[in-house]
C-alpha cells in the first residue's frame, strides 16, 4: 500500500504542475486519488502500448516492477488486478466504520479583512482565526512555513505551504517534487507548538477536462481511435477514451476543525519565545491527506479566495 500512496503523490504533483502551467494565477483544486482510481479502471481493460503509457503516467510501473510479471495480456490483467486490490485495502483504511466522515468517489464511464492576497491587488477576504497547538515547520530554502491542521480526531489533516520573507509561491512550485514534498512535510521535522493561525475562509468548485493534460504526461494512445487498445473491455475495434472530466469541491471553514495536540534537509526548527504566527494573507498551496496511510486526497492552490 506504501507503493500506491507514493504513486498517488507522484501523480498528484505531475497533475498539479500541468494544471499550474496552464492556469497561471488561478485557483487549482482536484482529487488525485479519485482521478487515479478512475483511470485505473480504464487500465483494467487496456493492453499493449495503451496500458504501458497509462502505467507510466499513473506511476504504476513502480508497482509493476515489484510484481515482475511476464509481458503478455494475462500478466497485465493480473498486475492491474493486484493494484486494484491495493486500492481496496487503502479505501478500507480511509473509510473506517468508526470515522465520522466518508470519502466518496463518483466515477462514471460513458460510451472580513482586507489583505493583499495577490501582488498588486487588494481584495476583501473573510479570515478565520484560531489559536491552538499545531505542527509547524520553518523551511529555510525556499523560505516558507508549513502548517498541519488536523480534522476529525486526527484522521485527516490539511497541510499548508505558505511562502515567507522574500520567497514567492512560484519559487516553491518550481522546487516541488516527491523528494522535496516529503522533506518539507515530514512529521519528524515539524514541531508541535502554540500557533496563532489566520487563514481565509474559502470555497472552491472546479471542473477540468483532462485529455490534453494526460496526453502531455504521456498517455496518448488511449485517446486515439486508431491506436487505442482497450481489448480488455471489448474485442471490437475502434473503442477509445473520448473524455476525462474531473470535478472537485471544497469548503474550508471553522466547522469540523479542531485543535490537536525530529531533522530534514534544509529544515530549521526555531524555538520562538512566544506563540508563532501563521498569517495566510497571500497565495499558498494546500493538501488534504489521510494521516494513517499518508495518502493525499485533495490538492489545491489558493491564489484568490
Amino acid at each position: 500500500m506504501d507503493s500506491l500512496s507514493t504513486a498517488n503523490t507522484e501523480f498528484c504533483l505531475d497533475v498539479f504542475k500541468e494544471l499550474n502551467s496552464n492556469n497561471t494565477g488561478e485557483n487549482i483544486f482536484f482529487s488525485p486519488l479519485s482521478l487515479l482510481y478512475a483511470l485505473s479502471m480504464i487500465l483494467l481493460g487496456a493492453r499493449g502500448n495503451s496500458a504501458g503509457q497509462m502505467e507510466k503516467v499513473l506511476h504504476f510501473n513502480h508497482i509493476a516492477e515489484a510484481f515482475k510479471p511476464e509481458p503478455n495480456d494475462s500478466s497485465q490483467c493480473s498486475q492491474t488486478g493486484r493494484i486494484h486490490s491495493e486500492f481496496g485495502v487503502l479505501f478500507s483504511k480511509i473509510n473506517q466504520p468508526d470515522s465520522n466522515y466518508t470519502l466518496s468517489i463518483a466515477t462514471r464511464l460513458y460510451g472580513t479583512k482586507a489583505n493583499a492576497f495577490q501582488e498588486g491587488k487588494s481584495v476583501i477576504v473573510e479570515m478565520m482565526y484560531q489559536i491552538g497547538t499545531f505542527k509547524l515547520a520553518f523551511i529555510k530554502e525556499p523560505e516558507m512555513r508549513v502548517l498541519e491542521l488536523p480534522y476529525v480526531s486526527n484522521r485527516l489533516s490539511m497541510i499548508i505551504l505558505l511562502p515567507t520573507g522574500s520567497t514567492n509561491l512560484e519559487e516553491i512550485e518550481k522546487q516541488l517534487n516527491l523528494k522535496t514534498f516529503h522533506q518539507w512535510t515530514h512529521a519528524s521535522d515539524m514541531m508541535e507548538r502554540e500557533v496563532e493561525v489566520h487563514i481565509p475562509r474559502f470555497k472552491l468548485e472546479i471542473k477540468y477536462e483532462l485529455n490534453s493534460l494526460l496526453g502531455s504526461l504521456g498517455m496518448k494512445d488511449v485517446f486515439n481511435q486508431m491506436k487505442a487498445n482497450l481489448s480488455g473491455i471489448s474485442p471490437g475495434k475502434g473503442l477509445f477514451l473520448s473524455k476525462v472530466i474531473h470535478k472537485s469541491y471544497v469548503d474550508v471553514n471553522e466547522e469540523g476543525t479542531e485543535a490537536a495536540a525530529a531533522n530534514g534537509l534544509n529544515v530549521v526548527v526555531k524555538r520562538l519565545p512566544l506563540r508563532a504566527q501563521f498569517l495566510a494573507n497571500h497565495p499558498f498551496l494546500f493538501f488534504i491527506r489521510h494521516i494513517h496511510t499518508n495518502t493525499i486526497l485533495f490538492c489545491g492552490k489558493l491564489a484568490s479566495p
